[in-house]
């Protein structure tokens, strides 16, 4: 079945495939890996990648990704957002000056595009209708510089913009205006953890209260065993490990600098859902009889179930580093040795001596390459959290806490 849809694919990408393309498509088609290096090398070829993708726009802003059909993307504001913090952190962690640079490119792009109303803009490129999550994400990156260079301009702009989003938020805490599919979403927790960054930098309680509600809103979408409703992109189909994890690291990472009792609850859910993820991912690995199989699946039903087989390589390194933060707060076993076996199997995808630029270093929206989630594609954003997830694995190794 896996060969079928490949050899399916092999033919559809034939009208707009490279040599290099068909390298890719061959290795997944076969079931091949690509040699694993240290995570230095790993790293260091992502940071490469996406230094690549910032330099194409010429703007600042970070191309969306390298796309087999179209080449690179136009630059994406909500992803430049929050790869901003990414570079910020390599450019303390491996005292590289360039980083910094490039992270300040970023942010003043961004502030440069900023709608008149204090909002990010959606989709990719300058799009003039505003979107919620977008500008959350935007505020992350602003707020992370203002603490990295104390530099006003990027404090006056996350205020600009989280002012915007508290005047559209709804009674009850969600968003459901200039959203996407104009409905809400339980991965706004990334919103509400970009108001909480914003609080802490500010001291101002209000963007504290705003999150909380959100917060509420999202846990009361939670059920026994740890699935949250409204995960996904729309009602109709089952959410992404994507957005699956963007919900639970935004509850995880809010959790601390809210109340106490909301605290607990928080972590006891995303505990159960974590837990819930790795039965069925041991469950595929057990009865793997192909390799794509032996992957996490790339979604999920309500009773955390899958048939997929193909999975969400963004959504990986995202669990990743949830199932990294778990460990730390619980010391269970499981959550460690599942998120070093997804970022094993995520590098294991990630070629870093190919020699296209559009894919050497970058990781893939899906494995195999055409799987339903961006497929033919290699994505800022998949490539950002893989970094995110060796710089956790190296700090929390040199610490002693792995």
């Amino acid at each position: 079945m896996i060969k079928r849809i490949g050899l399916r694919a092999f033919e559809q990408a034939n009208l707009f495939c490279k040599p290099a393309h068909y390298k890719i498509i061959l290795r997944d088609l076969f079931g091949r890996v690509s040699q694993v290096h240290s995570d230095r090398q790993h790293l260091q070829a992502a940071m490469g990648w996406l230094c690549r993708a910032q330099d194409v726009t010429r703007w600042g802003g970070v191309s969306g990704g390298y796309f087999f059909k179209r080449g690179w993307m136009p630059p994406y504001p909500e992803t430049t957002g929050y790869i901003i913090p990414t570079f910020l952190r390599c450019a303390s962690l491996y005292n590289e000056e360039a980083y910094l640079e490039r992270a300040l490119k970023m942010g003043d792009w961004e502030i440069d595009i900023q709608l008149s109303s204090g909002a990010v803009r959606g989709g990719m490129g300058l799009r003039e209708y505003p979107i919620v999550f977008n500008t959350g994400q935007v505020i992350m990156g602003w707020t992370a510089l203002y603490q990295a260079t104390r530099m006003s301009r990027f404090m006056e702009a996350a205020s600009r913009a989280a002012e915007w989003l508290l005047s559209i938020q709804d009674g009850d805490g969600k968003w459901s205006r200039h959203t996407y599919m104009s409905r809400p979403h339980a991965y706004h927790t990334r919103v509400a953890w970009a108001l909480i960054q914003l609080f802490a930098c500010t001291g101002d309680e209000k963007y504290k209260t705003a999150a909380q509600r959100q917060i509420s809103w999202t846990i009361d979408q939670a059920t026994e065993n740890g699935w949250i409703g409204q995960m996904g992109f729309n009602l109709e189909d089952p959410p992404s490990t994507h957005t699956i994890a963007y919900t639970l690291r935004g509850l995880l990472e809010t959790s601390s600098l809210l109340d106490p009792a909301i605290a607990q609850e928080i972590v006891c859910i995303v505990n159960k859902a974590g837990v819930s993820l790795i039965a069925q991912y041991e469950s595929r690995r057990q009865r793997a009889n192909a390799p794509s199989e032996e992957y996490l699946p790339a979604t999920f039903s309500r009773g955390w179930g899958s048939e997929d087989c193909y999975s969400c390589l963004t959504g990986n390194a995202q669990l990743a580093i949830v199932f990294l933060k778990l460990y730390q707060l619980n010391r269970d076993p499981r959550f460690s040795d599942t998120a070093l076996r997804l970022i094993q199997q995520t590098l294991a995808t990630q070629s870093i001596t190919d020699i296209h630029p559009g894919i050497k270093g970058a990781v893939a929206g899906s494995y195999p390459i055409w799987g339903q989630y961006v497929p033919y594609a290699y994505l800022n954003w998949a490539t950002k959290f893989l970094v995110d997830a060796l710089v956790l694995k190296q700090e929390m190794l040199e610490a002693g806490d792995a």
